[in-house]
């Protein structure tokens, strides 16, 4: 009886350690009904290596999207609609140093969002803010930040198959509106 007692405590002591040993869940829960609005960059920090170059280029500046013409940077603010359930359109809006107003920069995107990483779908003409090969991940959403930082390794590019590019970087946004 006792022998079987002490298997027993050994049986429910396994299971419980496996309960505990249970895998973390890695992806935070965001609030996908934030993500539709107009939202200024504040600031972008990171890294891009070139395959042609033998140092990283890093940088970290901000930018105020209420008055752009305030920094040395390109101020940028994006402009996002959602069109399905898990698609949205992204246009993204740029203020040079010499313009007096937002620019479009580029062409619209769609992207497909999958818990918190977006994956660039569509894009509507040459080029689009976000890079079509890049993992983009959500790292913060609330009603009032936005922050995503896109990465991508030893990547080629479309026109030269031996020039190739590796980055990771993060950047903030505000919404706007």
């Amino acid at each position: 009886m006792k022998t079987l007692r002490l298997i027993g405590m050994a049986i429910v002591a396994i299971i419980m350690s496996v309960n505990f040993a249970a895998c973390s869940d890695d992806d935070e829960d965001i609030d996908v009904s934030q993500l539709e609005g107009t939202w200024g960059l504040v600031r972008s920090a990171g890294w891009d290596l070139c395959s042609e170059e033998t140092e990283k280029y890093e940088w970290d500046y901000t930018c105020d999207p209420y008055n752009p013409n305030s920094g040395d940077d390109e101020c940028y603010k994006l402009v996002i609609k959602k069109l399905t359930d898990n698609t949205y359109s992204v246009v993204a809006y740029c203020y040079y140093d010499n313009s007096s107003k937002w620019q479009m920069d580029g062409s619209s995107q769609t992207l497909t969002l999958n818990g918190n990483t977006l994956t660039v779908s569509q894009t509507n003409g040459d080029y689009g803010y976000f890079e079509s090969y890049a993992n983009l991940i959500i790292e913060s959403l609330t009603a009032d930040k936005l922050t995503i930082r896109t990465k991508y390794d030893n990547v080629q590019t479309k026109s030269d198959p031996e020039h190739r590019h590796s980055s990771d970087y993060t950047e903030t946004f505000v919404r706007m509106e």
